[in-house]
C-alpha cells in the first residue's frame, strides 16, 4: 500500500503539532501523510481548490471545519470524513473521533477510516532476482539521480545489485566517472563490456544444442556477467561502461532489451537489478515496462510533467488496456523535486503518488561527485522507496534509517 494523504483541522495549534510530532516520530510515517490546518479559511481554500484534483483519503476535522465543507462539496462524499471531538456533536458514533485519547488509537482509527487504493503486486517473495525498472513520461525528472541512489542504498544495505543503464545518452558519467578513476584505471575490457555482451548474446541465438545448454548453466552459477561488468564503489554495484557507440542502443530492439535483463536475472548473482532508460516509446522503455517486477515512476512536481504522466496514462488505457492494468499493479509512483508540499494535482483520479522526493538545491553544483550521491535528506527518502519495493520484514529491516518524516503541516 502506497502513502495515504489525509487532512487534520483543528483550532488548536497544540494539538496539531502534539499529533504530528507523532507521526515524525512512529511507524505510521510510511503509511500516512497529514496536511494540517489550524485555520477555517486556509481549510476551505485548500479543500475547495482539491475539486477536479487528488482529493485526500480522510478528512479528520472539528465541527467549525468539518461542516461547511460537508454542506459545499457534497460531490465529494466519497472522501472519508471523522468529526474530531468529545462525544458531544451529535453525529454517528462511528463517524466521531474522540480528541483526547492515546495517539496510537488515533493514528489505527485514521488508517481504518481511510479510503484505501487498490493493492499492489506482491513482488518476488523471498526468492529470485528483483527487476526494477526506473521510468517516467518526461525527461528531465531526475530518473537517473534516482536510479543510481536506489542502486547505492540497496549496496549499502548488503544487496547484490547491477546497475543497468539504457539511455541513449548516458548522464552518469559526469557523476560515476570520477570515482570509477580514482580506483581503476581506464581499460578497454571493461569499457567495451555492454557491447561484447550484447554481441555474444545475438550471436548465440544462432546457436542450440550442447553449446547452448553449456551457455545457460554457465549462467545459472552466476559467472555469466564476470567478464562484461565492473565494480563500482561509490554505488557499492556493479555496472557497465556505456558504450561508444550509440547505434548499439538505438538499434535495440524491444526482445534484444529483454534478453539481455533476462541474463542477467538468469546468472543469479544479484538480488536486485535496477534498469534506467529513456523516456519515449523505443524497444529499450517497451521491455522494461514489459519485463520489470516493478516500476518505479517518477514525476515531478510541475504542470506540463504532470500532463504528460497523464496522457501517457490514458493513452496506455486505449490502446494497451492489459498493460494498463499490470503497469497500475506493478508502478510505485513518486514524485521528485518537491518544495514544501506538493503544488500541483496528479492528472488522474485513479492516480497517486506512493512517496516523495525533496528539491536538493546543493545539486546545481554539478562539478561534485560527492554532493549528488551523499544528500542525508534525500538518502532518507530514498530507503522509504527501497522498503517498498521489497517486500519481506526481512528485507525491510536490512533498509536501516527508514524516513521518519511523511508528515506535513500548513498553519493557517
Amino acid at each position: 500500500m502506497g502513502v495515504l494523504k489525509a487532512v487534520l483541522a483543528s483550532g488548536d495549534k497544540e494539538y496539531i503539532d502534539a499529533w504530528l510530532d507523532y507521526v515524525r516520530e512512529s511507524a505510521y510515517a510510511a503509511d500516512i501523510r497529514f496536511t494540517a490546518f489550524s485555520n477555517e479559511e486556509a481549510f476551505r481554500e485548500y479543500m475547495y481548490e482539491q475539486v477536479d484534483r487528488e482529493m485526500p483519503d480522510l478528512v479528520i476535522a472539528e465541527p467549525a471545519f468539518l461542516q461547511p465543507w460537508l454542506e459545499r462539496a457534497k460531490h465529494d462524499r466519497e472522501i472519508p470524513w471523522l468529526m474530531l471531538g468529545e462525544g458531544k456533536e451529535g453525529v454517528q458514533e462511528e463517524k466521531l473521533l474522540a480528541k483526547y485519547q492515546p495517539l496510537p488509537a488515533l493514528l489505527d482509527t485514521a488508517l481504518n477510516a481511510c479510503r484505501q487504493p487498490r493493492r499492489k503486486k506482491q513482488l518476488k517473495a523471498g526468492r529470485g532476482t528483483l527487476l526494477a525498472g526506473v521510468v517516467s513520461a518526461s525527461g528531465g525528472c531526475g530518473k537517473t539521480t534516482l536510479a543510481m541512489h536506489l542502486v547505492k542504498q540497496l549496496g549499502v544495505a548488503g544487496y547484490a545489485v547491477l546497475y543497468l543503464n539504457l539511455e541513449t545518452l548516458d548522464s552518469t558519467m559526469p557523476f560515476l566517472e570520477k570515482g570509477l578513476l580514482r580506483s581503476h584505471p581506464r581499460y578497454a575490457e571493461a569499457e567495451s563490456g555492454l557491447s561484447r555482451l550484447l554481441y555474444d548474446l545475438k550471436a548465440g541465438k544462432k546457436h542450440s544444442g550442447a553449446r547452448g545448454e553449456k551457455q545457460n548453466a554457465s549462467a545459472k552459477q552466476g559467472g555469466a556477467l564476470d567478464d562484461y561488468v565492473f565494480r563500482h564503489d561509490a554505488l557499492k554495484a556493479d555496472m557497465f561502461w556505456p558504450p561508444n557507440n550509440r547505434k548499439e542502443l538505438l538499434q535495440m530492439s524491444c526482445e534484444d532489451a529483454k534478453a539481455l535483463m533476462q541474463h542477467a536475472v538468469d546468472c543469479g548473482r544479484y538480488d536486485v537489478i535496477v534498469t534506467d532508460g529513456d523516456s519515449g516509446w523505443d524497444g529499450r522503455s517497451e521491455a522494461v515496462f514489459e519485463a520489470a517486477d516493478t516500476l518505479v515512476w517518477l514525476v515531478e512536481d510541475e504542470l506540463a510533467s504532470m500532463y504528460r504522466w497523464g496522457e501517457w496514462m490514458r493513452h496506455m488505457e486505449r490502446i494497451h488496456p492489459e498493460r494498463y492494468e499490470s503497469v497500475m499493479e506493478r508502478a510505485r509512483f513518486v514524485a521528485n523535486k518537491v518544495q514544501g508540499r506538493m503544488i500541483n494535482a496528479l492528472p488522474r483520479a485513479d492516480l497517486r503518488l506512493d512517496a516523495i522526493l525533496p528539491w536538493i538545491p546543493s545539486w546545481k553544483q554539478l562539478s561534485q561527485e560527492e554532493v549528488l550521491l551523499s544528500s542525508p535528506i534525500f538518502q532518507r527518502e530514498i530507503r522509504q522507496v527501497c522498503a517498498m519495493l521489497l517486500p519481506d520484514e526481512d528485507d525491510h529491516s536490512r533498509i536501516k534509517g527508514l524516513a521518519p518524516s511523511m508528515a506535513e503541516v500548513r498553519h493557517g
